[in-house]
């Protein structure tokens, strides 16, 4: 009993690096980000934009927010405001903090990539039922809690 469950969790380890590696991989395959989408960096970004209370951040918070360092974030938002994605605008109250939210384009292109993501995420996992999915869910939160704990 003990060896099946031993290869259990190696395969269950095994699996994780191998989900690991395909978010390496898909990030690579975005850095040079397609025409006209977001990237998956950029995505994240714009999804922590529009769950912001009053739909703006600074770009220290939503750096925070998307767990990415500031000057990337910085750089990633001149990128989307070239784009008009983001707005970014100088603060009333401090004009050292600049503020950034979504445009209309920006909704439409995070509405657009949501759609899609949805779509192929029920693709994805429409053979499993209920409580497999909730059994997947418990994985992946006790490898969270493994991960922050090592």
């Amino acid at each position: 009993m003990t060896d099946d469950r031993d290869a259990a969790l190696d395969a269950l380890k095994d699996q994780l690096s191998e989900l690991l590696a395909a978010q390496r991989r898909l990030r690579g395959r975005d850095a040079g980000q397609r025409k006209g989408g977001l990237s998956f960096p950029q995505y994240r970004l714009v999804r922590e934009l529009a769950r912001a209370p009053g739909g703006e951040l600074a770009a220290s918070q939503l750096a925070a927010a998307a767990e990415l360092s500031p000057p990337t974030v910085t750089q990633m938002l001149d990128q989307l405001a070239a784009c008009g994605i983001v707005e970014r605008t100088r603060s009333e109250r401090d004009r050292r903090v600049v503020t950034n939210r979504l445009t209309d384009e920006g909704r439409r292109r995070l509405e657009e990539k949501d759609a899609a993501h949805a779509q192929k995420w029920r693709e994805t996992f429409a053979a499993l039922d209920r409580d497999e999915l909730l059994a997947g869910a418990a994985v992946l939160e006790r490898l969270s809690r493994l991960y922050d704990d090592l």
